[in-house]
């Protein structure tokens, strides 16, 4: 058993309870212990909205058999459809402690609204295990949400799209569909669905009036988009639209896979880079100093893990010593891609590895998710926290996704590269350290360890000595 000081996914039931709550008109029951209903007050601090989350839980407990108490599975979603007449769909899952104590998934067909005489579709998770965690039990519960809803019909008369990108509690998840909603609408490209943020169960019925299928969010659209290209032969775009050239791509597929001209649509894209990306002007106008051998190292997810390296690395001209992500399930398409731009690769949901790599490869820019912050802040590097999970929550969001998300990558660089700039100019050379304060900066933890190393040279260079002893080392210590 290790004790972590952070966790990058959370378990599975997690994932499935972020896609209900991402829809309209969807709700989820939950088979947990009495303890374990903690979905509400997490949405409710998130997402500073006022509405009820759409989760009930389902407790999993010895109860009398003559008790109209909750507890019954059968019994709890009937009794969310009596409640809840506005849902179109009921999701279950069943968190870590009900599967390691063998809880099976309830046999519960459609219901029916005894109010309005709606039928009710209830989607059973089968595939739920200990082993699979947040995000792909979010993927597998949003394609089963399609395959439950998806119908044949005749595609709209004009071109459109269907948008799946990031979940609720993504950073700027409704900014992403509105810079990617807006980017199509330039190019004539009505938006059919946005799934699954602000999507209703109706959405997913009339999916197969989109021509393509634009991945925002590979994670959690995949297993969906792959089923509807071979169930209904509609065509997916996975680049991810992150900087002007992964934006460009996206945008040109999109524009081939529906029959518009190249020319009109490479003329748009010149005409809208010109006028709203600024991160090309950034990397030619600023100071070479500024990029020439800086390091950039990043960790995070799938899609922004690999979209903001390649921009970092093709577009801004920096080095990408290290390249990873916590997602093992999608870890061979990670590293076959990575390679492309990075020196090494790596797949770990450790933050303690993490850590220890940040502080192998020594570089002057992280950028990763709110777990690398402390480790940044104890090596002195900067740091942009642009990878999910992230802890803050700003009331006006930002998209980094498309042209528009490109000028918010280059306002966040130059802040953090000028850091990088004043920080080379006042850099010291660092002392030489005797092998017992070596032992003993070996017994900090890995993401404290930069500050440590810091401060004992600092003090070091107070008494004028040559080395960091254990001595001065313990001295420094707080």
């Amino acid at each position: 058993m290790r004790i972590l000081r952070g966790i990058y996914e959370g378990p599975g039931s997690h994932g499935v309870l972020r896609v209900a709550a991402s829809f309209e008109k969807v709700h989820a029951v939950m088979r947990a212990m009495p303890g374990e209903g903690y979905f509400p007050a997490l949405q409710q601090a998130r997402e500073r909205a006022g509405r009820p989350s759409p989760v009930t839980l389902s407790p999993v407990w010895e109860r009398p058999e003559d008790t109209n108490s909750p507890g019954d599975p059968a019994r709890d979603i009937a009794g969310v459809v009596r409640r809840h007449p506005e849902a179109e769909a009921v999701v279950t899952t069943r968190s870590e402690a009900a599967l390691l104590l063998g809880e099976e998934p309830p046999e519960i067909g459609p219901q029916t609204n005894p109010v309005t005489g709606r039928r009710t579709k209830v989607v059973v998770p089968d595939w739920e295990s200990p082993a699979v965690r947040e995000t792909e039990a979010a993927e597998l519960a949003l394609e089963d949400l399609v395959r439950a809803h998806a119908a044949p019909g005749e595609r709209s008369e004009r071109p459109s799209v269907n948008l799946f990108g990031p979940l609720l509690f993504a950073p700027g998840a409704a900014a992403e569909y509105a810079e990617a909603e807006r980017l199509m609408g330039l190019l004539g490209i009505e938006v059919n669905a946005k799934v699954p943020l602000g999507a209703e169960p109706g959405d997913l019925a009339k999916l197969t009036r989109g021509w393509v299928n634009v991945l925002l969010y590979r994670e959690v659209g995949e297993s969906a988009t792959l089923y509807l290209q071979d169930e209904f032969r509609i065509p997916r775009v996975t680049t991810p639209m992150i900087g002007t050239s992964g934006t460009g791509a996206a945008l040109k597929t999109v524009g081939r896979l529906c029959g518009l001209d190249h020319d009109a649509v490479r003329r748009a894209l010149w005409a809208e880079l010109s006028r709203t990306a600024r991160l090309p002007w950034y990397a030619r106008l600023a100071p070479p100093e500024v990029f020439e051998g800086r390091r950039a190292f990043v960790f995070g997810d799938f899609t922004y893990s690999l979209g903001l390296g390649y921009t970092l690395s093709r577009e801004v001209g920096l080095e990408v010593p290290h390249c990873g992500t916590y997602m093992s399930h999608l870890g061979r398409d990670f590293s076959f891609h990575a390679e492309t731009f990075a020196e090494r690769t790596f797949i770990t949901d450790d933050p303690e590895e993490v850590a220890a790599r940040i502080e192998e490869s020594a570089p002057d820019l992280v950028v990763g998710t709110h777990l690398e912050r402390d480790v940044a802040d104890s090596l002195g590097i900067p740091f942009l926290g642009l990878c999910p999970p992230v802890s803050e929550n700003p009331f006006t969001e930002r998209p980094v996704l498309g042209y528009a998300g490109s000028s918010t990558l280059a306002d966040a660089l130059e802040r953090a590269l000028g850091r990088v700039e004043s920080r080379a100019e006042t850099r010291l050379p660092a002392l030489p350290w005797t092998e017992e304060a070596r032992e003993e900066l070996e017994g900090v933890p890995t993401f404290l360890r930069g500050r440590a190393r810091r401060q004992a040279e600092d003090l070091a260079r107070r008494e004028a000595a040559p080395e960091v002893t254990r001595e001065i080392f313990l001295a420094s210590r707080p």
